[in-house]
């Protein structure tokens, strides 16, 4: 029986598809991951924060401040609720993400390139590829939701985890490192 017969049959039965619960698990502790640490960075100088957002001119001014630290409340509020396992978690995460890439976007399209990001961390200019970069996070988030086959988790299944997150994680930190490279070489061009 074909992938394409098996995705038929579960479609034509109505039994939701379900995925290994390592592949889910990875998704939810990489995002508290993700989510804890831009929180962190945020926190570090929420002021700054708020500069960041203001260059967005997403929002009135007068709410720029209230607006800013709602996003570090509910970046926290993501990353501790997939760390516990709450679900409405990963759908705060989508959300999040998805505003963020539309953000960028609007900005983009007003040609507003060479402001920060406000991602956390290291600044760098807003791009295409961090648009990319925050859909494929959603995804991730989507993944997050999905319903786990039903099975016990042994010792193998808990170092795939943290391989894995550890895995995702360095992939992150490198593609976030590209991106940055390539917008200060687009600078000097």
């Amino acid at each position: 029986m074909g992938i394409a017969q098996i995705a038929r049959t579960n479609i034509a039965t109505n039994i939701p598809v379900t995925i290994d619960p390592v592949i889910v698990l990875i998704a939810r502790f990489t995002l508290s991951w993700l989510f804890l640490a831009s929180a962190s960075d945020k926190l570090k100088d929420v002021g700054d924060f708020r500069g960041v957002f203001a260059t967005y001119r997403v929002l009135p001014d007068h709410l720029v401040g209230a607006a800013a630290w709602f996003v570090v409340a509910a970046e926290l509020a993501v990353g501790i609720g997939a760390l516990v396992q709450f679900g409405p978690a990963y759908v705060g995460a989508v959300l999040l993400l998805l505003a963020y890439a539309g953000g960028m976007v609007i900005n983009l399209q007003r040609g507003r390139r060479f402001i920060d990001c406000g991602c956390g961390g290291t600044a760098q200019p807003l791009s295409v590829g961090l648009v990319v970069r925050n859909l494929v996070l959603s995804t991730g988030a989507l993944i997050a939701l999905s319903p786990t086959l039903t099975r016990p988790l042994g010792w193998l299944d808990i170092v795939s985890v943290i391989v894995g997150g550890a895995v995702i994680g360095a992939l992150y930190a490198a593609i976030n490192e590209l991106l940055a490279a390539r917008a200060r070489l687009e600078e000097w061009v």
